[in-house]
C-alpha cells in the first residue's frame, strides 16, 4: 500500500506549511549533500552548460577530457551544450575519443590553447543580448543597409536629416500620405532637408517586431531609408565585404562570456574530423577582427587547431566593433531579428521565479 507524504516524514497528522517548509530544506540539503560526496568520489571541478571558458582552468579541463568518464562534469557540459551535442558526440566515438583526442593532442598544448581563449576574452564585453543579431544571409541587405546607391541606406553620420531629434520625429514631419506609405511598407518621397545631430540607433530591442525581412514597415523602413533623405547621397557609406576570409588567430571575442562546453564541443568535432569550422557559417567581424557573431566557433576552431585555421564566409565590416555594434544592433533588429538571449538574462529569470516560489513558501 501506497504511503501519504505525511506517514513517510513521521507525521500523525495533515503536514503543516511549516512541515513542508522544514521537508524541502531537508530534501535539499540531502541533495547537496549527495552531490559533495559525487564531486569528492569524482573529484573533479564543477562546470555547466552555463560555465565560461575564461573560469575554466585549463588543467583541470584536460584532466576531464582525457579521464574517459563521460559523467566528467566538462564532458557532460560538452555532450548539453546544444539540442544536438550528444548525437554528435556519441557519433565522434564519446567519452573515450574525447579521451583519445585530449592525449593525441597532449595536456601542455591543450591547456594551453585553453586558457588562452580564456584570456583573450574582454572584462567588461557586451552580454549577448546586447549584441547584433544578424544572420549570415542578411548580409547582402547589411551591405546595402550601409552604403548608398540600393533600396536601403541608414543615416549613418553625426549630422543627420531633417532637424528633428529622432527618427520617430522625423515619421511625424512627414505627410500624412508618406507616413501612410511608411506604414504600408514602401518608402515615401526623398525630400532634401538640412542637417542635425541626434541619438542615430534605437537601442537593442526597440525596432522587433517592427520589421519583416526583406520587407520592413512603418519605423524599421523609415530608420533603414532613412539616410537618403539627409540631403547627402553619398556620406553615409560603411564598406561591407560580404563573404570574405580571415585567420582564426586574427580574431578577437568581443563577449566577455565564451561558454566552455560548447566551445569543447566544437573543438574536439573539429580536431577529430567530425566537423569543419572553416566556414564561419557567415559571421559578421569588423576590419580589424573583432568578433560580432560566431563566438563560439572561433573558440572552438582555436582550441581545435591552436588558431591555425582560415575562415571563409565570413563579413567583414569596416570599422571598430564600439562604432559598429549600435548601428547593426538595430539594423539586425529593423531587418526582423530579435535579440539572442544570453545565459545571464536566462539564469536571473530563473532565479527571480525560485524567489517567488521562496516567498510563497514564506508567507
Amino acid at each position: 500500500m501506497k504511503k501519504t507524504l505525511a506517514e513517510v516524514y513521521g507525521f500523525n497528522k495533515a503536514i503543516a506549511a511549516k512541515d513542508l517548509r522544514r521537508i524541502i530544506l531537508q530534501e535539499y540539503r540531502s541533495i547537496l549533500r549527495e552531490q559533495e560526496e559525487e564531486e569528492a568520489a569524482t573529484d573533479f571541478a564543477a562546470v555547466n552548460t552555463g560555465t565560461n571558458i575564461a573560469d575554466l582552468d585549463g588543467a583541470e579541463a584536460y584532466r576531464q577530457l582525457s579521464s574517459g568518464d563521460e559523467n566528467a562534469p566538462l564532458i557532460q557540459a560538452m555532450m548539453n551544450a546544444t539540442g544536438w551535442a550528444a548525437g554528435a558526440v556519441g557519433k565522434a566515438g564519446g567519452a573515450e575519443a574525447i579521451k583519445a583526442w585530449a592525449e593525441e593532442t597532449g595536456e601542455s598544448e591543450l591547456a594551453s590553447r585553453i586558457s588562452q581563449v580564456g584570456s583573450a576574452l574582454p572584462a567588461s564585453g557586451l552580454p549577448k543580448n546586447q549584441m547584433p543579431a544578424l544572420e549570415g544571409d542578411d548580409a547582402p541587405q547589411v551591405k546595402d543597409a550601409l552604403s548608398p546607391g540600393g533600396r536601403f541606406n541608414v543615416d549613418l553620420e553625426a549630422d543627420y536629416a531633417g532637424g528633428e531629434e529622432s527618427v520617430d520625429a522625423w515619421i511625424s514631419s512627414l505627410s500624412d500620405k508618406d507616413q501612410e506609405a511608411i506604414a504600408g511598407g514602401k518608402e515615401p518621397d526623398v525630400k532634401k532637408e538640412g542637417l542635425f545631430k541626434e541619438d542615430k540607433f534605437p537601442g537593442p530591442g526597440k525596432l522587433v517586431g517592427a520589421g519583416g525581412g526583406a520587407d520592413p514597415v512603418g519605423k524599421a523602413l523609415a530608420f533603414l531609408v532613412k539616410g537618403k533623405h539627409d540631403g547627402n547621397e553619398k556620406d553615409d557609406n560603411i564598406n561591407v565585404k560580404v563573404g570574405g576570409s580571415l585567420a582564426n588567430s586574427k580574431m578577437i571575442p568581443t563577449q566577455s562570456n565564451i561558454l566552455a562546453g560548447k566551445s569543447l564541443l566544437f573543438a574536439f568535432l573539429q580536431g577529430t574530423g567530425n566537423s569543419d569550422l572553416s566556414d564561419m557559417g557567415g559571421a559578421f567581424v569588423t576590419s580589424a577582427g573583432e568578433i560580432l557573431d560566431g563566438h563560439h566557433r572561433w573558440s572552438g576552431a582555436f582550441i581545435g587547431t591552436g588558431g591555425g585555421l582560415n575562415h571563409s564566409n565570413v563579413h567583414v565590416v569596416d570599422g571598430s566593433a564600439d562604432d559598429l555594434i549600435p548601428a547593426l544592433t538595430a539594423i539586425g533588429n529593423a531587418l526582423g531579428n530579435p535579440q539572442k538571449e544570453s545565459v545571464a538574462s536566462r539564469d536571473g529569470r530563473i532565479m527571480e521565479r525560485w524567489g517567488r516560489l521562496a516567498g510563497l513558501l514564506n508567507s
